[in-house]
């Protein structure tokens, strides 16, 4: 099989940021805020400053980790059958946008807080869509507990989709009670680690920092067997150096340091390579998702990933990003942007659903995303080159200056070999044109959106396990 792909480093460069990133790693260290997480690197070999709270962390420690790493790895759905495992050769598994603050109201179209029941919709759209592989809480559950926002996206996305989920925790606490929470689901501990239906995103603080609570989250998910995402975030200009080489070296000691200490806590840990890294508008000091550079980085780190052979999530996608209202944002460069991530050599991406630089959500705007990430992801699709691909003997039959429109083998095989919408979808790509009619394509998206609502029902969560949910919940806020 091969694939469309797009590479930015050499071999030669691939080493050179790999040596670099020793050297940052040895020498430079990384601060780690966390008195549990240096025992354990200190006791691993590392050399730990104290006073100042930092770990220097040498070639062989890196070395060892990168050896544990699992080099496959599978995010399970609540359903066996929306299991989803990496590496994969095509078109990378989507999820959604993250975190926004606020959503645009799908009756009145005005922005709002976001709130628990608009997780829960959009949970359900995300269920219901087939372009979506797994899920991110798109928004943030402001009537939620504060200090437990992962527990209750988790809680809420348990029984709003079948698919896999991915969360947060900030602390070892909050990472224990999701732990205990879909162990419920799944019958059990020993049954959540053989197949983990959900898996976090653990952020380090760049540079080059770790904060207590997510460290000791991701050393407590690791024991467990849930998979952590290591995602960097640096911002070239303000969070690493206005250098592009320097950006991506930051990026992977940072995710080189997260896999050792998941390696540390528990051998064969499974882990993702990640960053969302990008740069800051140097106009106002705003990150600036969809700049080209952060395509650029996002291409380079993911041929790091790939040196170590660890999965990997890189990248973003989005047309409604620059937008601060549900549609399509007439801007050639976000589209050359989204393509480009596209190419890079991820497993896993995200960002459907976002708007105004991810500050916001929109349910139309995920179905907008949906439907423009299903005919864009077939750039990536696995292309067989095979001896029977070629189709020598019916090049043969019909010969030169004849035409393959008529023969039974176009029609068997066109929808396996083209992307082929049915009519509805048809139509709706005409509107999808940035010439095209906007709010057509928008009051399109509401229908859908309201007939999901209406009509989609996720498979349902045994009746205890609901309880148990509620239980650990209350709990956990109670303890808090």
């Amino acid at each position: 099989m091969s694939v469309c792909r797009m590479s930015v480093l050499s071999e030669e460069d691939i080493e050179t940021v790999h040596e670099k990133t020793l050297e940052i790693l040895d020498e430079t260290g990384v601060k780690i805020k966390s008195e549990a997480a240096l025992d354990m690197l200190e006791h691993g070999g590392a050399i730990v400053d104290w006073e100042i709270m930092s770990a220097y962390i040498p070639e062989y420690m890196v070395d060892d980790a990168v050896k544990k790493l699992p080099k496959e790895i599978t995010l399970c759905g609540r359903l066996p059958g929306r299991d989803i495992s990496a590496p994969k050769p095509g078109p990378p598994y989507m999820a959604t946008n993250g975190t926004a603050v606020y959503i645009t109201d799908l009756e009145t179209g005005v922005r709002r807080t976001s709130m628990g029941r608009d997780l829960r919709d959009l949970m359900l759209v995300c269920d219901s869509l087939d372009a979506l592989d797994y899920a991110w809480p798109l928004v943030t559950a402001h009537d939620g507990p504060e200090w437990a926002h992962g527990l209750n996206d988790l809680a809420i996305a348990l029984q709003a989709t079948s698919k896999h989920f991915q969360g947060e925790a900030m602390s070892a606490v909050e990472a224990r009670a999701m732990v205990l929470m879909a162990s419920a689901v799944v019958g059990g501990e020993e049954e959540l680690a053989r197949r983990p239906i959900f898996s976090v995103v653990q952020c380090p603080i760049c540079p080059l920092e770790f904060e207590k609570g997510s460290v000791e989250a991701t050393m407590e998910f690791a024991r467990s067997g849930i998979p952590v995402v290591s995602m960097s975030m640096a911002l070239c200009g303000l969070t690493s150096p206005v250098s592009l080489a320097s950006t991506i070296a930051i990026v992977n000691a940072e995710n080189l340091a997260s896999f050792v200490i998941s390696q540390l806590a528990k051998p064969g840990a499974p882990v993702v390579y990640s960053s969302e890294s990008s740069v800051i508008n140097m106009r106002t000091g705003e990150i600036r998702y969809g700049a080209m550079e952060q395509a650029l980085t996002a291409a380079a780190v993911a041929q790091m990933a790939k040196r170590y052979g660890a999965p990997t999530m890189v990248g973003s996608f989005g047309v409604g990003l620059h937008g601060d209202a549900p549609g399509i944002t007439a801007d050639p460069a976000e589209l050359a942007f989204t393509m480009m991530t596209n190419l890079s050599l991820t497993d896993f991406a995200s960002g459907l659903g976002g708007i105004d630089q991810a500050k916001g959500a929109s349910l139309e705007q995920l179905v907008i995303d949906s439907d423009i990430w299903e005919s864009m992801r077939q750039v990536r699709r696995d292309v067989s080159f095979e001896d029977e691909d070629f189709l020598i003997d019916l090049i043969d039959s019909v010969g030169p200056g004849g035409n393959f429109l008529n023969v039974p083998h176009t029609a068997r095989n066109m929808r396996r070999e083209l992307f082929i919408p049915d009519k509805a979808k048809a139509d709706l790509y005409e509107t999808y044109r940035l010439d095209g009619d906007q709010k057509k394509a928008v009051s399109a998206a509401r229908e859908r959106v309201r007939n999901i609502l209406a009509t989609h029902e996720p498979e349902p969560v045994d009746a205890d396990a609901v309880k148990e949910i509620q239980q650990i919940l209350d709990e956990y806020r109670k303890g808090a």
